[in-house]
């Protein structure tokens, strides 16, 4: 690892990719499981894991998210108006607890998140600042309509970042220029309605779809993307791989591997390790069936009435993710080149391969029957 950056400084990544959907794939399986044939009246048939998955996870986290990323826009026209201390403050408040929604459902980033773009509207990563800063020389008006048909990587969670805290987590109220004001009272306001339209995609549908909601829930009986039970019940499945992929092997891996701080997500705000743990609650929702506090049925139930010890073992390693997350000191924007945090981060990464490994040796082949 020192070979590739010795002194562990920041490196300027060109291009976007968007975040969420991408995994590096190089997480092993380590050691297998004895296979488990279920009877036919064991395998996955529970419709009501699915309706629940929608009403009780996937449509109240987008519903919090367009609540947050309004409360975000509203913010920044405050700052924008009067800029001081206290309103800049309560802007980079209200982005904090936006992101932190938005990271809470990245296991379930399917369906209209992922066919319509707008996980990559909303959260295109790594963010090329260069990208931003041609919009801000351009000279050209900075209208929302304007900045809704920027490129992904110029609009997003990521761009409200780089405009609210500077590169490094560092902008003072001296350093915001009114051009970077009107790109902020532009960009936050596309960002709440890219947030609405993704609510809009699960409830009403847009751009002539229905909603997914009903795709979703009539897998088996109808649905065009779901044609059993079980193929809608492997997306929820496939939502958590990815999302314990993507964080051990790119958002925390690619970052520790290349010592390169400019690697990990929110690095323009310090605000990398929170959004990791928010992702494992993510992970968590997606598995019991509830986001924050409510409670339906979810695939644990499921693993729970075939083996009990096997769903036991799945929340305890997510609960152990966590913890280890919890062990590395913050901001990691700065542990990630600590020698002396260097155990820690390493151990993060080890229980999200075990977690990984445990969710996709145990639950998967149930779901595949």
């Amino acid at each position: 690892m020192a070979s590739t950056n010795p002194e562990c400084r920041p490196i300027p990544v060109e291009g976007g990719g968007e975040g969420g959907e991408e995994g590096g794939g190089s997480l092993g399986l380590g050691s297998t499981r004895p296979a488990v044939v279920l009877a036919p009246e064991q395998q996955f048939q529970d419709r009501q894991i699915l309706v629940d998955f929608a009403d009780q996870v996937v449509i109240p986290a987008y519903e919090q998210l367009a609540a947050d990323t309004q409360a975000l826009s509203q913010a920044i026209q405050a700052f924008v108006k009067d800029p001081n201390p206290r309103t800049l403050e309560a802007a980079r408040q209200a982005w904090s607890v936006a992101r932190i929604t938005w990271e809470e459902s990245e296991a379930f980033a399917f369906g209209p998140a992922a066919s319509l773009g707008l996980d990559a509207n909303l959260d295109e990563w790594p963010l090329n600042e260069v990208e931003v800063l041609e919009v801000l020389e351009s000279g050209d008006p900075l209208a929302p309509g304007m900045v809704a048909d920027l490129e992904s990587g110029q609009k997003g969670f990521h761009a409200v970042a780089f405009l609210l805290f500077g590169v490094n987590n560092d902008k003072s109220l001296e350093d915001f220029t009114e051009r970077d004001r009107e790109y902020l009272a532009a960009v936050s306001s596309v960002l709440a309605d890219t947030a609405e339209k993704l609510l809009k995609g699960w409830t009403e549908g847009v751009e002539g779809l229905p909603p997914f909601r009903e795709e979703w829930v009539r897998a088996g009986e109808g649905s065009n993307s779901y044609l059993t039970l079980q193929a809608a019940a492997e997306e929820i499945a496939q939502g958590i791989l990815g999302m314990l992929d993507e964080l051990g092997n790119v958002k925390i891996g690619e970052a520790f591997a290349r010592q390169n701080p400019f690697l990990l997500e929110s690095r323009f705000a310090h605000h990398s390790l929170p959004e990791f743990q928010a992702n494992v609650r993510s992970v968590q929702y997606a598995y019991l069936g509830g986001f924050r506090g409510r409670q339906g049925r979810g695939l644990s139930q499921f693993v729970r009435g075939i083996e009990p010890v096997l769903d036991d073992q799945i929340q305890l390693q997510f609960q152990e993710v966590a913890a280890a997350l919890q062990g590395i000191p913050a901001p990691m924007e700065k542990s990630l080149c600590d020698a002396n945090a260097r155990s820690s981060i390493t151990a993060a990464m080890e229980q999200i391969q075990r977690a990984f490994d445990g969710f996709s040796q145990g639950v998967v082949p149930l779901l595949q029957q």
